[in-house]
């Protein structure tokens, strides 16, 4: 068993460090978030797909991810009902693109009210959606409810009663990435960004091998590929969807296998291989006029790494 695991932890590390130090060179850094808004009323999956149509109707395209409007924004659902929205890469100094960012998801979501009378509003939760319809039929979707039906006490609350503000870094430099990390880190425990005191205890009571601080937070690691190894360590841990075992005892010990658990993984902060980016997952979903200085403020603070 040891053998084993120090043998993935190598492989693996080795893999994740091969894809990330093809990062030189990338030019300007720059940022992303998503951004999540509960419906006011409990929704059915034929509620989003009404939503879905309707997106298609005022102009979104469709694609394996999603929708996505002219202007870059990503539009996607949550378990719950839940609409995320996605920014294209912005850059530091990209304020009027920010703004008039916010102005489109004001008036899609305003647009969605009118038509559909379906209303999406800004706030980190809405108890009584434990029990409400799973929106999303997706394997992934179906795995997760019926594993986080049995463990803990408030997954399903976290699933169809919360919403959130991912705010994403791009890693354009392998060397960034410990202190960008330590940054995030710290920023999950600030005032500006930390969770809810409800958000946070529904979290602690979701799944302790997927959800909360990753375990390498405010240590002095010394150097990213220590950071990394301390992260792979962890997924290795935590237990895959469908099977309810360690990854390190699973099926299907591929690396295409791990970066999908890793997917599945909802730490405050995580590497996002799509970017590739490190994201901060703890803000709490706001109404959109108070998102702007918070938004300042994360750029700022991060421009000087």
């Amino acid at each position: 068993m040891q053998d084993r695991l120090d043998k993935l932890i190598n492989e693996f590390t080795q893999k994740y460090i091969d894809a990330l130090s093809r990062l030189k060179n990338r030019g300007r850094r720059s940022y992303g978030f998503e951004y999540e808004f509960l419906p006011a009323r409990i929704l059915t999956r034929d509620d989003v797909q009404s939503v879905a149509g309707l997106l298609a109707e005022i102009g979104f395209s469709s694609n394996c991810d999603g929708h996505q409007a002219e202007n870059g924004l990503r539009v996607g659902f949550e378990p719950g009902g839940q609409i995320e929205y996605g920014s294209p890469p912005l850059f530091a100094d990209d304020n009027i693109l920010f703004d008039s960012l916010l102005l489109f998801i004001r008036q899609t979501n305003e647009t969605i009210r009118e038509r559909l009378g379906i209303e999406y509003i800004g706030t980190d939760f809405l108890p009584g959606r434990a029990e409400a319809p799973l929106c999303l039929t997706a394997d992934r979707y179906v795995k997760l409810h019926e594993r986080l039906a049995r463990v803990g006490s408030r997954g399903l609350e976290m699933m169809k009663g919360t919403a959130s503000i991912h705010l994403h870094v791009v890693i354009s430099d392998f060397d960034e990435i410990l202190p960008l990390f330590s940054l995030l880190c710290r920023l999950s425990s600030a005032d500006e960004f930390k969770m809810s005191r409800e958000r946070k205890d529904i979290w602690q009571h979701t799944d302790a091998t997927r959800c909360g601080r990753p375990p390498c937070c405010f240590e002095q690691l010394g150097a990213s590929e220590t950071l990394i190894r301390r992260l792979i360590h962890f997924a290795l841990h935590a237990e895959v969807l469908g099977e309810d075992v360690p990854f390190i005892n699973s099926s299907d010990l591929s690396f295409d296998a791990f970066l999908y658990h890793m997917t599945t993984l909802f730490t405050d902060i995580r590497f996002n291989l799509k970017g590739p980016t490190l994201e901060l997952r703890t803000m709490d979903s706001m109404p959109l006029a108070q998102f702007r200085p918070r938004w300042q403020k994360f750029i700022s603070l991060l421009e000087r790494i």
